[in-house]
């Protein structure tokens, strides 16, 4: 998925004229006074500040309009108020001009100013040193003058434009200067209807006055010519690249923007870059709407809006977001919201403006928009997992290679856990040289970024590079670092939203609308979804394509699917596990806190249901300080710990692949139906975990439970070592959990017996697993080494953990024995270091 364009400055937001590298100069005057040296600020950031000449006594003012403020003169009497604008010229302004000079901006004229013969608008005529250029009206017309370094005069024309200059108009007009070609062209543009008129490219003889030292004026020539009326954002571009086209394009994209109104409930002033609504001594209007400038919009397939805002869960809110698309920038079409995730329904067209909705139910709070996206997503060229090829795309999000030739093609991904990408590929391909890491790779609607690639040689001499790639969610855990935050009574909304704040990710669909008061003292994005998933439940749902977050109910659906033996299940295996059973369970929540006094001076509860043997765990709840919502997050845990985890691995062929039998497509999360006489089995039940061969879709392993799983990979195994861990400081249970997404080493769990791993020693034991079925397993000999290992190449982080479930048996080490880890690192250099963790 490719952004197409990003609005988020107050430019974006208000309409006013937007600074660029070139800009010598820029005066927004939004000031409600000058300072105390009668100054105007230059919003340039080159410091060229306006001296305002006639400021007190005279009808000089700055007063609210479209664009924020504007500076206002002479509307009494001009010849005897005499107000007008002073840039001081340090000798820069007009040196090395480069190919084009660019002046213009908005004027704001009375019937005096478009009525008399001379009014002096932006000029270099008047202080020290020889002009270089005088841009003025004419009996109402734009008129442009051009000296040379003696002073004289190379170019003057009067321009008739199609548009007549009215009474308390406020027109865009620009002149472009081409230094070196000497041509010049002129720009007249009406707000009040959008008319926009351009003259013919004329061209001047001579050479302009590059060592002019003269200093800028605005509305007023030879202290006898004075302008009557007001001026806003007036800008002047040297070395410039601005075209014709652009600032038409400027005028007409910016023409509806509201921002800066002072009749608008919006305010895109106070905190440049922020929209909130409007207030008047410290209250906030109830709601109001934006409007936006214009941006590019010409998508390659569909197209997704989605909008960062800080806002109050049920308090404040941006309630309602529109788009409204057009290919010229005059004729729109109809306002249309967005769909639930952020879809855009307007057509397809070159440009695209945003109407969007802000709202408060306390005056005394606002929300705040702080940026809107629009992304393009192209479709996939492949539309299901089955026989599908990974697409390479480039930093634009575009196809940049389809590997046909790609085998061995992997997803393995889990309910709440794991998403990974694995596949390799022709070392000699011709798309080899496409595989860089931190690349994305897109299968079918799922993108993952590339993290390892391995070049080898294998025993029969073919030369492959294997490549393994994360889910693009992962980079989640590499946000900014996030500050604890306290969550009163809050559904998940909240924390999710607090999560995605400048990640570029958005909140999508929540169903899950259980309240929880509780902390998150988590340090990433990623972290924080994972802790607000298990604290409210549900299933947490990434949208890779569209950078969207959901956390649903129910993640699935009753697909209608049917898997049977001879028809599209060659194997079965039912697992019926009660290790970690739980009759009582206790709870711990912030500070010791426990639920005894709402729950008869118990702090357990209990669930005898399945079996009467008292069978005790802890629970950690130390994010949570009210214990309703403890109680009530113990008791559904214990629902789920108090029976036995029924589960079921499958080798199955996706037969939705074969043409009429499209009904029997099934996704991660949906219910399916099992069905094998043998076993005497007919039982509905939930993928939890897939194993899909995209090349050989009949390979594809399932694992499917009847309870919901917490982080797909066997949270019965990592919830009892969270709880061991946790009491002995090293890690919290979340933490633990986080681990299992981010596992480096293949085959851990010993599924796929020694795969992946160089061995001297060591046997796989399949009945004896923790996480899983199996393990690895060593019976030591006094005098030899025994060892399993395997090399990782893991992609860059922040910090890494190493754990293990290790059991023993008897024993006993000799004089130099040792039992444990040994780390070898190799740094970016070459040198390594070898550290050993002993477990015994």
């Amino acid at each position: 998925m490719a952004i197409k364009s990003i609005l988020t400055v107050q430019t974006d937001f208000t309409g006013e004229y937007p600074v660029s590298d070139q800009t010598v100069g820029l005066w927004r005057f939004n000031e409600s006074a000058p300072d105390g040296n009668t100054m105007l600020l230059d919003a340039s950031g080159n410091n060229r500040n306006f001296f305002v000449s006639g400021w007190s006594g005279t009808s000089a003012s700055l007063v609210l309009g479209r664009l924020g403020r504007f500076f206002r003169q002479n509307i009494v009497n001009p010849t005897s108020e005499r107000t007008h604008l002073v840039a001081t010229n340090d000798g820069s302004f007009f040196s090395d001009l480069g190919e084009k000079i660019v002046v213009g901006g908005w004027i704001n004229p009375t019937t005096y100013s478009i009525g008399q013969n001379f009014i002096p608008i932006f000029n270099t005529r008047h202080g020290p040193g020889q002009p270089i250029f005088y841009v003025s009206l004419y009996q109402g017309r734009l008129r442009l003058m051009l000296y040379n370094a003696s002073g004289s005069l190379i170019y003057d024309q009067t321009e008739t434009p199609s548009i007549t200059l009215r009474n308390n108009g406020w027109y865009f007009i620009a002149s472009i200067i081409e230094v070196n070609s000497k041509r010049v062209q002129n720009l007249v543009c009406d707000r009040s209807d959008g008319a926009v008129w351009q003259s013919p490219l004329r061209t001047f003889t001579g050479d302009l006055n590059q060592n002019c030292v003269a200093n800028i004026v605005m509305g007023m020539l030879a202290d006898t010519y004075y302008y009557a009326g007001g001026f806003d954002d007036w800008f002047y571009e040297k070395n410039s690249e601005l075209t014709m086209e652009e600032l038409i394009s400027y005028f007409k994209s910016s023409i509806l923007a509201n921002g800066g109104d002072s009749t608008a409930d919006v305010d895109a002033l106070t905190e440049p870059g922020t929209v909130m609504l409007k207030a008047t001594s410290g209250v906030y209007a109830q709601n109001g709407q934006l409007y936006t400038t214009a941006a590019a919009c010409g998508l390659a397939g569909t197209g997704r809006v989605s909008v960062t805002s800080e806002y109050t869960a049920g308090v404040t809110a941006i309630s309602l977001v529109e788009t409204s698309t057009s290919d010229d920038l005059v004729s729109w079409t109809q306002w249309q919201s967005v769909g639930p995730s952020g879809e855009l329904q307007s057509p397809n067209r070159a440009y695209i403006r945003y109407r969007i909705t802000l709202t408060t139910q306390d005056t005394t709070r606002t929300p705040k928009l702080i940026e809107i996206q629009l992304h393009d997503i192209p479709k996939p060229p492949y539309e299901r997992l089955g026989f599908a090829r990974p697409v390479v795309l480039d930093t634009n999000g575009a196809w940049e290679a389809v590997l046909e030739n790609a085998f061995d093609i992997i997803v393995t991904s889990e309910v709440n856990g794991a998403d990974i990408l694995e596949f390799k590929l022709p070392f000699h391909d011709s798309k080899r040289e496409s595989l860089d890491n931190e690349k994305q790779v897109q299968i079918v609607n799922d993108v993952y970024r590339i993290r390892t690639t391995t070049d080898e040689k294998t025993s029969d001499g073919r030369v492959i590079t294997q490549v393994y790639a994360e889910a693009a969610f992962y980079d989640l855990s590499f946000s900014a670092a996030k500050e604890p935050m306290d969550f009163v009574a809050e559904t998940p909304e909240a924390p999710i939203h607090y999560a995605l704040l400048g990640t570029g990710w958005a909140l999508g669909n929540v169903t899950v609308s259980t309240r929880r008061t509780w902390q998150s003292t988590e340090k990433n994005a990623l972290s924080i979804l994972r802790a607000t998933q298990n604290i409210h439940g549900g299933d947490l749902i990434f949208d890779s394509a569209n950078r969207l977050v959901h956390l649903l109910t129910f993640g699935g659906t009753d697909s209608g699917a049917l898997f049977c033996y001879r028809k599209n299940m060659k194997s079965i295996q039912r697992v019926v596990d009660t290790r970690s059973l739980i009759t009582r369970l206790y709870a711990y929540g912030k500070d010791g806190m426990t639920f005894a006094s709402i729950n008869g001076n118990k702090e357990y509860v209990e669930d005898y249901s399945y079996s009467s043997e008292v069978r005790v765990a802890t629970l950690d709840a130390s994010s949570f300080s009210n214990p309703y919502q403890m109680l009530e997050f113990a008791n559904m845990r214990l629902a789920q710990y108090s029976r036995p985890r029924i589960s079921y691995v499958l080798s199955a062929m996706d037969l939705s692949v074969l043409t009429g039998y499209e009904h029997e497509a099934w996704n991660l999360g949906d219910i399916v139906t099992v069905d094998d006489k043998d076993l005497n089995l007919s039982v509905k039940t939930r993928v939890v975990r897939r194993q899909y061969n995209l090349q050989e879709p009949w390979k594809t392993v399932l694992e499917l439970s009847t309870t919901l799983r917490e982080l797909g990979d066997a949270s019965a195994g990592w919830d009892k070592a969270a709880d061991i861990l946790s009491s002995a400081d090293v890690l919290d249970r979340q933490e633990v959990k986080d681990l299992v997404p981010f596992n480096h080493l293949r085959n851990s769990r010993a599924d796929d017996g020694i795969t992946y791993w160089l061995n001297s020693g060591f046997d796989v034991d399949p009945n004896n697993g923790v996480s899983g079925d199996a393990s690895f397993k060593a019976d030591g000999v006094l005098g030899m080494t025994k060892s399993l290992s395997q090399t990782i190449y893991p992609a860059s982080r922040r910090s890494y953990t190493f754990s293990a479930q290790i059991a023993s048996e008897n024993l006993q080490k000799g004089p130099n024995g040792q039992v444990g880890i040994e780390v070898m690192i190799e740094y970016e250099d070459g040198t390594t270091e070898t550290r050993f963790i002993d477990l015994f």
